[in-house]
């Protein structure tokens, strides 16, 4: 079920996930959008108290924290895209984060073709697919990574002038900043 944005974020309104969750709710799934993380405070606590799980589209948000944790460190799944547009990429590919070692492990057996890593006689477990990364393509993110903090806080840098030169155009309102997100990598 869609739901609004908040209009100065664009990140997804709480009040409109909670007003939204139903009997067949089956997952809260924020957009972090152009590095603008969504109000994380505000979604675990409804995701906690309505036993609806969180996962997080980190798409836009790769090096982004929230109250000094990285995306993928606030509890909840957080997937992250390095399609060729995006501040980290591999040309296509991804990767998601878990809480936890058990959530690991079942994401691991979904991504290897339904098979956990142990597995040597073709013994599927569930149903799965092969959306493993290759070694290449893994190998050009490792040295993207090397160099992402020093590229946010470019970003951070510029962001400031480039905000005021959008706000002088007629019709235009940059996005604004929520200061528990104190890493923006300020994507597109």
């Amino acid at each position: 079920v869609p739901v609004d944005v908040d209009p100065d974020t664009y990140c997804i309104d709480p009040s409109a996930v909670e007003a939204a969750i139903g009997p067949k709710t089956r997952a809260i799934m924020p957009v972090h959008m152009a590095g603008q993380m969504c109000d994380m405070d505000a979604l675990g606590k409804l995701s906690a108290d309505s036993g609806v799980p969180l996962i997080q589209d980190a798409a836009h948000a790769h090096g982004a924290r929230w109250r000094g944790q990285k995306v993928g460190e606030l509890g909840s799944v957080a997937a992250f895209s390095f399609q060729n547009g995006k501040l980290m990429t591999a040309g296509e590919g991804g990767a998601v984060l878990f809480p936890d070692a058990e959530m690991y492990e079942r994401g691991l057996v979904r991504h290897s073709c339904g098979r956990p890593r142990t597995d040597r006689g073709y013994f599927h477990r569930t149903s799965g697919s092969n959306f493993r990364l290759n070694e290449f393509s893994a190998s050009v993110l490792r040295a993207q990574l090397a160099r992402l903090d020093g590229q946010i806080t470019t970003r951070e840098q510029r962001w400031p002038v480039l905000s005021r030169l959008l706000a002088e155009i007629p019709g235009v309102v940059p996005q604004s900043h929520d200061d528990r997100g104190d890493r923006n990598p300020h994507y597109m």
